[in-house]
């Protein structure tokens, strides 16, 4: 390599570090708020905490309504076995306690659900995906109930 070739990359690759730490360094916005009148704005990003004292969570259900609200998690829970079944076929040994958490709105509709207590991703997805297409009688309290389901998923020995 010519003494001018070597010259013209060592050239090109300080102007290339000079553009990389410009990229992560920008420079301020200048006081005032002023720029470019037709820039596009930037994304930004704030993260806020719910505020408990806003709202109270909802109440769980008792009596008639929580064994209703059992009896419909029981006698439509094949899919959420079905979601497990699958999960199996990946992880032979996946097993312990899954516990949906979802809200029952005003009109009986599930309008939120989670799931925890399992480390596995996919199995957590399909379990909240059945959940909130659940339906039930809407709450005697005319609001919103809190529901915490345990499910127990063990493999089936084979024979």
């Amino acid at each position: 390599m010519s003494f001018g070739r070597a010259r013209l990359f060592l050239s090109l690759f300080a102007l290339a570090a000079v553009a990389a730490v410009a990229a992560e360094n920008p420079p301020p916005p200048p006081p005032g708020g002023g720029g470019d009148a037709g820039a596009k704005p930037k994304a930004a990003m704030v993260i806020e905490e719910e505020q408990a004292a806003d709202e109270p969570p909802p109440p769980a259900p008792t009596g008639d309504e929580k064994r209703a609200i059992g009896d419909y998690v029981r006698d439509n829970s094949a899919a959420i076995t079905d979601c497990y079944a699958r999960r199996l076929q990946e992880r032979p040994t996946l097993q312990g306690k899954l516990v949906a958490r979802f809200d029952i709105g005003a009109n009986g509709k599930v309008i939120g659900a989670i799931a925890d207590g399992i480390a596995d991703r996919d199995l957590i997805a399909c379990v909240v995906q059945v959940v909130r297409k659940w339906e039930f009688e809407k709450p005697a309290s005319g609001g919103k109930l809190r529901i915490a389901y345990p499910f127990r998923f063990e493999p089936k020995p084979t024979r």
